[in-house]
């Protein structure tokens, strides 16, 4: 009996919660962000972003496994087209994924902001010869000052379990400016 409550008592010690601190990631947004990510080198961000905007914020875990982004582009939308916005990204996601299962597709709001929201597993599509790998992905798209806003997480299936609850509550917190 004792050995087990010893047991339990040491488990719950190795369990912790996710730290999240946070942080002014652009001049346009804030978010609580977990403390086990770190900003991309610019190496990491040339590689990744090879050809492709880089976003204005990017960041990583320290075995690059992870991938966390927020990016804001200038956009014909209105502040109130959101629920447009949905159509257009329920229709324009899948094409760019191989085996794509959502578990989350839907309009939420967040800090009295409002948000679409996709969580999904899928491959991207791969380009030459290169074979993508299975990634849980978790995206949030708003409309903010003429702006289109994604902010995108990212990480291997084998890593779900720890990030996505993390990264929920990292979205959670996103704040405007």
């Amino acid at each position: 009996m004792i050995k087990s409550i010893g047991l339990i008592f040491l488990a719950l010690f190795f369990v912790q919660e996710p730290v999240l601190k946070k942080q002014k990631l652009t001049d346009y947004l804030s978010m609580e962000v977990s403390t086990e990510l770190r900003k991309m080198t610019q190496q990491e961000l040339s590689a990744k972003f090879l050809g492709a905007r880089i976003p204005d914020a990017a960041m990583t875990d320290e075995q690059s496994a992870v991938e966390f982004t927020i990016t804001a582009s200038s956009t014909f939308w209105q502040d109130d087209d959101v629920s447009l916005l949905k159509e257009f990204y329920d229709s324009s996601i899948p094409p760019l994924f191989q085996e794509i299962e959502f578990s989350q597709k839907e309009l939420v709001e967040i800090n009295g902001k409002e948000f679409v929201a996709y969580q999904f597993e899928g491959k991207p599509l791969a380009e030459g010869n290169r074979s993508a790998e299975q990634r849980f992905t978790y995206l949030l798209y708003t409309l903010h000052k003429n702006g289109l806003v994604v902010i995108s997480f990212s990480c291997p299936p084998y890593l779900k379990s720890k990030w996505q609850p993390i990264a929920q509550k990292m979205f959670e917190s996103t704040k405007f400016r």
